[in-house]
């Protein structure tokens, strides 16, 4: 009990340092729903230690709504990832795209979800449970979304020092050492060694935590840009309107301007240390 609450304080220090720096630096402008997510986790957790200190209440109920709209935040921040990723090539995409994006990682979710199975040995209730497939689902997603990221940096011109970037290696070796921790509890019985693991898990979010205010301290790279690759990539798959042509013709095409409505990322919260702790 002692260890999971002084994790849980030191995830909130930490957490707090992080939201500091996004307002120093701004993101909220950049990344307005993954900012929304960090107060959310901060909230969230603050609920967590009250609940497990003060009230004493060792409920799973609490923990299931977190966790559950914490699969929520993920999807949106999924979205907004893609999709500011695709900041500068924006005003070349069709209108609907970002609804694309949007059903594309949802069915990409879909296909995760048998690919998340894991043999539970706590006795769980069966609706807690589902959130818990539901929270490794999403793992396996971020996963993949960061190995597409960096197969595909290049040809997407982001590198380490964008921000995009940043978030989703940090949600990628969370994501990773989570579902390392999920395949050991399913050769465990509840005791202490099943505590360690999560207790391994929570390090793990520490460490991104660290990651990401180290990294979003940092002066963001300007995007790298190659006008002459994107206009070729476009006019193969049938849009003639390369740079060049817009310039030419600016009253022929309209720059879409999209507002950015979803954004966010991952930050899981310490909580469910209440219920295995």
């Amino acid at each position: 009990m002692f260890l999971s609450n002084l994790l849980i304080m030191i995830g909130l220090i930490v957490e707090a340092t992080f939201l500091a720096v996004l307002l120093w630096r701004r993101t909220y402008r950049l990344l307005p729903i993954f900012f929304a997510y960090v107060i959310w986790g901060l909230a969230s957790d603050s609920v967590v230690l009250i609940l497990r200190t003060l009230v004493h209440s060792r409920s799973p109920y609490p923990f299931e709504i977190q966790m559950y709209f914490d699969s929520l935040f993920q999807y949106l921040v999924l979205i907004e990832l893609a999709w500011s990723i695709l900041r500068p090539l924006q005003h070349l995409l069709p209108k609907g795209f970002l609804l694309g994006i949007s059903l594309v990682i949802a069915a990409a979710a879909l296909l995760a979800w048998p690919l998340s199975g894991s043999k539970e040995t706590l006795g769980y209730p069966w609706h807690l449970l589902i959130a818990l497939h539901a929270q490794r689902s999403f793992a396996v997603l971020r996963v993949l979304f960061f190995l597409a990221l960096a197969c595909f940096s290049q040809f997407l011109r982001i590198g380490w020092r964008d921000r995009e970037l940043q978030v989703a290696t940090g949600l990628g070796f969370f994501s990773l050492v989570s579902l390392a921790g999920t395949m050991v509890h399913a050769h465990q019985v509840f005791g202490w060694q099943y505590f360690y693991v999560d207790v391994t898990i929570a390090c793990s979010y520490l460490l991104s935590l660290v990651y990401w205010s180290y990294s979003f301290a940092q002066q963001e790279a300007a995007r790298r840009r190659n006008d002459t690759g994107d206009a070729r990539f476009f006019v193969v798959h049938g849009r003639c309107d390369p740079p060049a042509a817009r310039q030419a013709e600016p009253t022929q095409n309209q720059f879409l301007k999209s507002p950015r409505r979803l954004t966010g990322l991952f930050l899981p919260t310490l909580a469910f240390l209440g219920v295995t702790g």
